[in-house]
């Protein structure tokens, strides 16, 4: 599955916070309007980029104003507009990183690798002049966009490396690690890959990219049940996604799993749990196949995963009896 795409959403915040200043409003209704994904015609984008329009007229000298009008054009596709904008805004202060980033973001919307690559360099090279560079989310999102753009011309090690920096800054954010698990698989270095998506799971649980990936390697193991829950965890948070649906519909159908957990529970409980596993990802509304995974959970003395499986089993069937009593059993208040 592609690479994430960060939403612009949180830096908008960010920054139309830190500019308190007369045309807060017009700043507010972009962001209003970004957050609803609403087109250009509507009259909230319109008036609020009209007011944005007017700020810079009536300040052109504003390089802050310049800038966030360059990305209000860049994010509605008008990339002639935003380029103007940033060439103003660096015209009266040539290092603002600002002003760098958002022409490499628009090279990149263009599929213009190497001159993105041009401005992402120079705005690293701007922000690590910073006295608190290390901290600095600006610098952050800067190595990740760089980071992915070398992916984009098969640079992989290169990178790692930069996708490390912004690592470095942001430990949690789970796009970073899920770009470096694509450029670790890239380079045949599945370990790496493994743990990647991992940690990009251990941020973001609901992923779709990262479960979807790490089914695959799970799947490559022999880990079917493991791969199946993935899958099914990537189609929920995906809807529309082909290629995770088409590899749980290939474990199908539920009526087989079903029937081979089922023949599976007396003589051998681990078999039939995977089976059963299997059977609950490919129709995670089957109460029978819940609860026969809850059964067998803690007949096999898996307490925390029973509790988590009878949990399920009661929102499904509120005030079940027997699961009830199995909480009970394993020490759950309920």
């Amino acid at each position: 599955m592609a690479l994430t795409t960060r939403d612009p959403l949180l830096d908008w915040l960010i920054r139309i916070i830190a500019l308190l200043v007369v045309g807060a409003l017009a700043f507010l209704g972009y962001t209003v309007w970004k957050g609803e994904q609403q087109a250009r015609q509507s009259s909230l984008a319109g008036r609020a980029i009209a007011n944005l329009e007017q700020l810079v007229q009536d300040d052109p000298q504003n390089p802050d104003y310049r800038v966030i009008l360059g990305d209000a054009y860049r994010d509605i596709g008008s990339h002639a507009s935003a380029i103007e904008q940033y060439d103003a805004a660096l015209a009266v202060a040539p290092d603002n990183p600002g002003a760098l980033s958002g022409l490499a973001l628009v090279a990149m919307a263009r599929e213009e690798w190497r001159t993105a690559e041009g401005y992402w360099q120079n705005t690293i090279e701007v922000l690590t002049k910073n006295q608190f560079a290390a901290q600095d989310l600006r610098l952050e999102k800067a190595y990740y966009y760089y980071g992915v753009t070398l992916m984009q011309v098969n640079e992989y090690e290169d990178a790692i490396t930069y996708l490390k920096e912004a690592l470095r800054i942001k430990r949690s954010d789970a796009d970073t690690h899920y770009a470096l698990a694509v450029a670790y698989r890239e380079l045949d270095s599945t370990k790496n890959q493994r743990a990647s998506l991992e940690a990009a799971l251990a941020f973001v649980p609901s992923m779709p990219e990262a479960n979807y990936d790490l089914g695959l390697l799970l799947l490559a193991e022999g880990d079917e049940a493991g791969a199946a829950e993935l899958f099914r965890r990537s189609v929920d948070n995906a809807p529309g996604r082909p290629e995770p649906l088409a590899e749980l519909e290939k474990m199908g159908p539920f009526e087989d799993r079903w029937s081979a957990a089922q023949s599976l529970t007396q003589a051998d409980p681990e078999a039939a749990l995977a089976e059963a596993r299997i059977a609950f990802a490919l129709d995670p509304e089957s109460e029978d196949a819940a609860r026969l995974m809850a059964q067998l959970l803690q007949r096999l003395d898996e307490t925390e995963d029973a509790k988590a499986a009878w949990e399920r089993v009661l929102k499904m069937v509120p005030g079940d009896p027997e699961a009830t009593e199995a909480l009970r059993a394993l020490g759950s208040d309920v």
